[in-house]
């Protein structure tokens, strides 16, 4: 039995300037059409220069902390804290920066990072968007997580008690 479905990606104005992007799926195997769509944004995000993947994902994450203001609250308790998300798959790395209610995107950063989140693209997605729960993919080694524990558990505790 062949199964068919389509996935459209989709900018759509959000309003003040901001973009979203927005997938939806059809058909009769969702998960299968999502790793497909995971599998076509991998090749061009292999290929855009971190910076500009930088300054995407910076206005992605100014945008989830203007409209969450429980979020921007409970930075607090992780301020002046740098975390490093590598997606070991597409080989690429950010830095974030927590400080003053926001979060700083950067490339490069000059010292250690309070906590390295290492795992692919799809993981690191999923946690940032809350959609993957990452006790599960700890344990199941699809995520590998070291230096300060006690930060990244209160990180996870931030992104859970968004909605």
């Amino acid at each position: 039995m062949v199964e068919y479905g389509c996935y459209f990606l989709r900018l759509v104005d959000v309003g003040r300037g901001a973009l979203e992007l927005s997938i939806s799926f059809y058909g009769d195997n969702i998960e299968l059409m999502k790793n497909k769509a995971l599998k076509f944004a991998r090749k061009p995000l292999e290929i855009i220069p971190s910076w500009i993947q930088g300054v995407g994902l910076g206005i992605f994450l100014d945008h989830v902390v203007e409209n969450n203001p429980d979020f921007r609250e409970r930075l607090e308790e992780i301020d002046n804290t740098v975390f490093l998300f590598e997606a070991t798959d597409i080989k690429k790395r950010f830095y974030l920066h927590i400080k003053d209610h926001s979060i700083r995107v950067k490339v490069h950063h000059p010292g250690a990072p309070d906590v390295a989140m290492k795992g692919d693209l799809a993981i690191l997605v999923g946690l940032l968007m809350n959609k993957v729960d990452p006790d599960t993919v700890f344990f199941s080694r699809k995520l590998d997580i070291s230096g300060n524990t006690a930060t990244a558990l209160c990180f996870k505790n931030i992104l859970d008690s968004m909605e």
